[in-house]
């Protein structure tokens, strides 16, 4: 009997299943282990008892480090071909982003560790130390692990649908598992249960790690040389110079990155969540009532990004996410703060646009990347995917230590102890004047940033979402740059 060949629904496709899910989950286990710093740095070190003053000082201080070195891996990983190196050839496997992620993934998870075992008891200067030498290594592991992991995205297929369809799922993914992990790490630590925040963070580090080991076996590139540039071989030399360039002729990704530093460092609420439930609502699980509201919503909608971004446009959606944050965070201000139900249900609401944003994101980023290819025939992933992560750990890191200026500024006490159960024993209390401050950082300076990034987005950013595909279809070699040209809306 003759076998019947199985016909691949997606043609063009070139990804196997395997490799996307293997895909998923190392890139879900990254992020997991980039949120336990970026998203409780703040609360660990208020937890530590440091002034808050000194502990400002040195975030800023690691976070002007953080704007050389994110740049300059970009630089690196864009311009060097690793798989050539002596030392690194047997282990680092092929392929343009993979084998940096294959030699160095492990160092990050190992650094996140290493943070989270600072000596509570000892004196402020050593914590201050403790916190910039360590925080530092995870900075440096940190850029080194997600800056081929966020290129790869160019690199792993060069068919525009695929791509989307990878994003989509991905961001899906990394919606449901964010939810449901900062629900169990906000319950272990409330009053209710009272697990260490450093007994929470190690172990979870531990099953990151393993759990981002299986990328390293059974993900492979499949995109990884431009074609149709103008000046062959342009590509694979090029110098810091024309790495600038690559970066200041496209007007779009700096937009981008000018709406998301905005909004980034007005997001004050993400530093003081746990301690806006705890004092404002005496509940510090209120925030993860407020998720699971939104998620199944939230959760839906994500799957449709795809398909609404199609409809209305990327920047379109984006820019009315955060309209639609900007509304919701000012009628919880006025509204919210003496009616806990009220406050829920609102917040509910609000985190429905907010699951949103992670994934209509991750569509824009490719799209700027193959105007900047189509235009310079120069393969600048890297550099565009370090400057984003230097504008979230960077501007996230900045917003930590402008909250705690401002906390600081009105009177807030410090507070010491592991979990929100020892101070719930303690029965530490804060001035109104500190509470007040507390709310206007958790909802009305937020409001403000999603605004403007609103307005950035509707006025700047004119990069047709087609026009774009088209680019992407002309760098893989699907049509020629004269077909292109003559089907692009305008003159770019």
């Amino acid at each position: 009997m003759a076998t019947r060949e199985k016909v691949k629904k997606h043609p063009g496709w070139q990804l196997s299943r395997s490799e996307k899910s293997w895909y998923y989950l190392g890139d879900s286990a990254r992020l997991f282990c980039t949120a336990l710093i970026n998203t409780y740095m703040t609360t660990f070190l208020i937890f530590q008892g440091v002034n808050m003053a000194s502990l400002a000082g040195a975030i800023f201080i690691v976070k002007m480090i953080d704007a050389v070195d994110d740049v300059m891996f970009g630089f690196i990983i864009d311009k060097f071909n690793i798989t050539e190196w002596k030392l690194f050839k047997k282990l680092a496997g092929k392929g343009k982003y993979m084998p940096w992620y294959r030699l160095f993934f492990w160092t990050f998870p190992v650094a996140t560790i290493l943070f989270f075992m600072m000596p509570k008891g000892s004196p402020d200067i050593v914590k201050i130390i403790w916190f910039l030498v360590t925080y530092l290594m995870f900075d440096f592991t940190c850029t080194l692990t997600e800056v081929p992991m966020q290129s790869l995205v160019t690199t792993l297929t060069d068919d525009p649908s695929e791509r989307n369809s990878i994003l989509t799922v991905k961001g899906v993914i990394s919606v449901v598992a964010a939810v449901g992990f900062s629900i169990v790490v906000t319950a272990l630590m409330s009053e209710k249960v009272g697990i260490p925040l450093k007994t929470i963070a190690i172990t979870s580090s531990v099953i990151f790690l393993i759990l981002m080991i299986p990328m390293v076996f059974k993900v492979k590139e499949h995109n990884t040389e431009l074609k149709n540039v103008e000046v062959e071989g342009s590509q694979e030399k090029y110098s810091i110079k024309d790495m600038l360039r690559c970066v200041t002729t496209n007007k779009y990704i700096l937009v981008y990155f000018l709406a998301i530093i905005v909004s980034t460092i007005f997001c004050t609420r993400t530093a003081v969540e746990g301690f806006l439930g705890f004092y404002i609502f005496h509940d510090s699980m209120v925030f993860s009532y407020v998720m699971l509201i939104g998620f199944v919503p939230g959760l839906i909608l994500s799957c449709f990004c795809g398909k609404l971004a199609d409809k209305f446009g990327k920047r379109n959606l984006l820019a009315f996410i955060f309209v639609l944050i900007t509304a919701a965070s000012l009628i919880i201000y006025f509204f919210g703060r003496e009616h806990k139900i009220f406050f829920i249900v609102v917040g509910g609401l609000c985190a429905i646009p907010n699951a949103l944003i992670a994934v209509v994101r991750t569509y824009i980023a490719p799209d700027t990347i193959e105007y900047t290819r189509y235009k310079t025939g120069k393969d600048c992933s890297g550099i565009f995917y370090a400057l984003q992560s230097f504008v979230n750990k960077a501007f996230g890191g900045v917003v930590g230590s402008i909250t705690l200026v401002i906390l600081a500024f009105y009177g807030w006490k410090e507070v010491q102890g592991e979990s929100f159960a020892d101070l719930a024993a303690q029965g530490v209390t804060q001035s109104e004047t500190a509470l007040n401050a507390l709310w206007g950082l958790g909802y009305l300076i937020p409001a403000i940033g999603f605004g403007i990034a609103a307005i950035l987005l509707y006025a700047f950013y004119n990069l047709k979402d087609s026009d774009a595909e088209l680019m992407a279809k002309c760098n893989a070699g699907a049509i020629t740059r004269e077909e292109c040209e003559a089907r692009l809306s305008r003159k770019y």
